[in-house]
């Protein structure tokens, strides 16, 4: 799940969606708030991913880098 900013209000929607109808609007992580990027893979079974544009240790979906504590991204969108 990630949340697009579709006319000033920002909805939580799904990686597929965001990535097939919501390319060109700004998303962001849903507990950081920061930056994120839809990727694909393109070959059968095509698979989207979400990744921070910047990475940081305060947010718990990012568990490789997550250290503990929640804190919303320096970055983060408002």
């Amino acid at each position: 799940m990630c949340e697009v900013k579709v006319d000033s209000a920002w909805q939580r929607v799904t990686a597929v969606e965001a990535h097939a109808h919501h390319r060109s609007a700004p998303k962001r992580c849903p507990e950081c708030h920061g930056v994120v990027l839809t990727a694909s893979n393109y070959t059968q079974p095509i698979q989207i991913r979400l990744s921070h544009r910047k990475a940081h240790d305060g947010c718990p979906l990012l568990p490789n880098r997550f250290r503990g504590v929640r804190s919303p991204h320096p970055q983060a969108m408002v």
